[in-house]
């Protein structure tokens, strides 16, 4: 038996690479193609190789055993990650707040750490850029402006993706493989444009992939998404993946406050001076999401 990592997953076949930096293409046991056990990028595992090679001359191996996780997202679907770049445009199409927030708790809640990129700063002016950094402040998360035409901010992407397992995700048409390619250019993923009819990205990555950098690092690219629910979580543990109310945490009158307009809320006396008003109202939303499911 070897041990090896996925890095390419497709219509129920993956590549696994192992520990020597040998490529293997595989099946899997029926047990790793169902639910919580599916198999996803990253995921470590115990695959046996076979005798027979394939016609291309790729080695063949069956996926017996997935090891152990230590976090893992569902949308994008990938395991054993380290750190989750949140990937906007400031334009064509326009950064969606909400989904950002949605990304971030979700990064929080699998113990990552993460940053937003604004992409495509090339396309709007200094002002412009200045009023998206000021509607967001405070913003709990470190905010890279860049462009891979300028490459404003590619160097310092580069610098938070070293010696780390990274996954890059947001809509499609960001700039995800764009940004990818102007940071190490051999990786030559394929990019694509915005839509006029639509203004919405045109799925270009179409699958998630685990790639490696030459700065020790490691990062997934993968396809666009406009939708993040939160299926599995609790009510109860929502404010705790907001890093802008951890310092608050028992200044509340109740113990069991929700904040959502109980007297004496330390959270709410601190919207618009230490909490930014757009996190607080995506908090008040994706309160009420969870609790209409759980209400199901």
């Amino acid at each position: 038996m070897h041990k090896g990592k996925v890095i390419r997953a497709a219509g129920g076949f993956f590549s696994v690479c192992d520990e020597a930096g040998k490529e293997y293409f595989c099946q899997a046991r029926g047990a790793l193609k169902k639910g919580s056990e599916a198999l996803m990028v990253g995921d470590n595992v115990v695959f046996k190789p076979l005798e027979q090679v394939s016609g291309d001359g790729t080695d063949e191996a069956i996926i017996e055993k997935r090891l152990p996780r230590f976090n893992r997202l569902g949308r994008p679907p990938v395991a054993n990650i380290n750190q989750l770049v949140v990937v906007m445009s400031l334009k064509d199409p326009e950064c969606d707040w909400q989904l950002v927030n949605r990304m971030l708790v979700q990064a929080e809640k699998e113990e990552m750490t993460a940053f937003l990129c604004l992409n495509k700063a090339d396309l709007v002016t200094d002002r412009e850029i200045e009023d998206v950094k000021q509607k967001s402040d405070p913003f709990p998360y470190q905010i890279i402006c860049s462009s891979t035409v300028t490459r404003m901010g590619i160097d310092e992407i580069a610098g938070r993706l070293k010696d780390c397992t990274s996954v890059f995700a947001g809509p499609s048409g960001v700039g995800k493989s764009s940004l990818l390619n102007a940071i190490q250019p051999g990786l030559s993923l394929q990019t694509g444009d915005v839509s006029e009819r639509i203004k919405r990205g045109r799925h270009t990555t179409r699958l998630a992939e685990l790639l490696p950098l030459h700065s020790g690092g490691k990062v997934v690219d993968t396809p666009g998404f406009s939708r993040l629910n939160f299926s599995a979580m609790d009510e109860n543990e929502l404010a705790r993946f907001f890093p802008d109310f951890e310092n608050l945490r028992g200044k509340c009158n109740f113990r069991n406050c929700r904040h959502t307009g109980e007297p004496g809320c330390a959270v709410e006396q601190e919207v618009g001076k230490s909490i930014n008003p757009m996190r607080y109202e995506h908090y008040r939303l994706f309160l009420d999401e969870i609790s209409k499911q759980e209400a199901y």
